[in-house]
Parts: C-alpha cells; sequence; structure tokens
C-alpha cells in the first residue's frame, strides 16, 4: 500500500533542474487537500486485498536544500550537481488489518510503517521533445522502517531498494506528469519477520511456524499519471505489479501469491500558494 502515500504527498517529482523545465516556475509553497481511495495486497506475497480511502490536507515547499511534498513526502538535500543527488528522505505504508487477510487471522494487525534513510540518485539521462522533458535517473535508497500506531513506536529494520525512474514532463502544464518506475525490494531479517514470521502461538493447521530471514521481497513495475483539470485542481492515478517469485521467504505459510496487483484514483485541491515562485526541478 505504499502508493496510496506516494499518490498524495507526491504529486510531481524531484529531478534535476533543466533550461526547458524552468520556463515553467512553481510556486515556493502551496496548500491544499487530497484525497483517493486505493487498493492492494495487505502485505508483500498476500492473497488477500486491503482497500481504504484518505482523505488529508497537504503542504508542498519546493527549497534548494530542504522540501516537503515532492517525490519521497519529506527530503532534505545533502549534495546535489548535475549528475548526482544525496538527500535524506521519508516514506510511508498504510497499515492493514489481519481481520482483512485470512491468512493473517488471529495475527496482529500490521501497522502504519513509517521510512527514513539516505538516497543516492543518478540522473543518467535528460531529453528534449517538442511538447515534453523526460528523465531517467537510477536511485540506490536504504531507509530504516518503524512500525506505529501513532500512540508508540518499534523498529522493524530496514529496506535496500535499487529503482529505475523514467519520466516525462509537460512543456505547457507543470501538473502534466507521467512517470514508471522499476523497484526491487530488499528486506533486512526483521522486517521480513515482520511480514513472514508465525510464532509458536498462532500456528495451527495449514499455518505452520515458521522463522523469516532477510533477503529479497519483490519486485515493484509502477505507473503514474497526474493531469491537470484546472490551476487548483488535478487528477492523479497510480498502478503497480507486483512480482515475488524469487523471494526469499517464499516457504512462510503467510506467503501466498507470486503476483500482485495496487492501485489508486484521486484529486489533489490547492486553496493557497506563495507568490514567490522556483524553476521547475
Amino acid at each position: 500500500m505504499r502508493i496510496a502515500l506516494a499518490a498524495i504527498l507526491a504529486t510531481s517529482v524531484v529531478c534535476g533542474a533543466s533550461s526547458q523545465a524552468a520556463d515553467l516556475p512553481e510556486p515556493l509553497w502551496e496548500a491544499g487537500v487530497g484525497g483517493g481511495a486505493f487498493s492492494g495486497p495487505t502485505y508483500p506475497g498476500a492473497d488477500d486485498n486491503t482497500t481504504q480511502a484518505l482523505f488529508i490536507p497537504y503542504v508542498i515547499y519546493r527549497g534548494e536544500v530542504f522540501s516537503i511534498g515532492e517525490e519521497s513526502g519529506v527530503r532534505a538535500v545533502a549534495f546535489a550537481n548535475e549528475k548526482f543527488e544525496f538527500d535524506i528522505s521519508l516514506g510511508a505504508s498504510l497499515a492493514a488489518d489481519a481481520s482483512e487477510d485470512d491468512d493473517r487471522d488471529g495475527m496482529p494487525d500490521l501497522e502504519f510503517l513509517f521510512e527514513i534513510g539516505p538516497q543516492i540518485i543518478y540522473h543518467a539521462a535528460q531529453y528534449e521533445h517538442k511538447s515534453w522533458t523526460s528523465h531517467f535517473d537510477i536511485k540506490l535508497r536504504t531507509r530504516a522502517i518503524i512500525a506505529t500506531d501513532l500512540g508508540s513506536f518499534e523498529d522493524q529494520g530496514y529496506i535496500v531498494e535499487p529503482a529505475l525512474v523514467y519520466e516525462l514532463k509537460s512543456k505547457r502544464n507543470r501538473h502534466l506528469e507521467i512517470q514508471l518506475d522499476i523497484e526491487m525490494i530488499n528486506g533486512s531479517e526483521r522486517l521480513n519477520e515482520y511480514f513472514y514470521d508465525v510464532d509458536r502461538r498462532y500456528a495451527k493447521e495449514g499455518r505452520e511456524e515458521y522463522k523469516a530471514k532477510e533477503g529479497y521481497i519483490g519486485t515493484e513495475v509502477g505507473l503514474s499519471l497526474s493531469i491537470p483539470v484546472n490551476p487548483q485542481l488535478r487528477l492523479f492515478g497510480g498502478f503497480d505489479v507486483e512480482f515475488y517469485d524469487g523471494s526469499a521467504n517464499r516457504a512462510s505459510p503467510l506467503f501466498k501469491d507470486e503476483m500482485g496487483y495496487s492501485g489508486g484514483l484521486g484529486l489533489v485541491y490547492t486553496f493557497f500558494e506563495s507568490e514567490e515562485r522556483v524553476p521547475r526541478r
């Protein structure tokens, strides 16, 4: 369910600045509301889905070093030039009730997962077309995972996630964007235990005791689109296909499906934006 928060909080993607992109300056900050409905596997390799709706306020701040509401939700750039960026970024995944998945019935719920860690971005290529600017980036991020019910917080290990990202941005409308990405997700032992462990007290017929190990979780191929309706309102949509074949924990009784699908549709409405403008990135 990572697509859910990404779709609302990341309605535009941070890329290397270009002379063409600078022709469409953006407000230094803007604020409004976003909402949508989203559906996806309750956890990687699950054969049951969870569907949730969100309606939340949003703020975007486009500072040179610190930004909010861009690709990674919140990020602080430590180093950047024409080819490389290094930053600290945040991410999140939605919670899921065990009651929504028959295979986890009677087990603890999966809580909201908060992610934080460093990311290296290599701007491999940029192309100028008649009406579009396209970028191809190679990314490597490592993030610590923290599970929370907003009352308590618990360390759940970390992920290592290389990614390939191709993006098209319109030169005529700053809210018209298309992105294709491929992410390969690898989890620490603690994170994989969170998804795939079966403690002795939860074991039963058809759900044997299992101890998870670190390693490959799966690969996600995603397509997202932002479409402007008017200067204040834009629609967004996203769809992921997830491949779990080869997962390090295929032997877990909680691992049920080698493929998964996630998707979401929603809208973002901007109420306020600054008069000060910054170059589009």
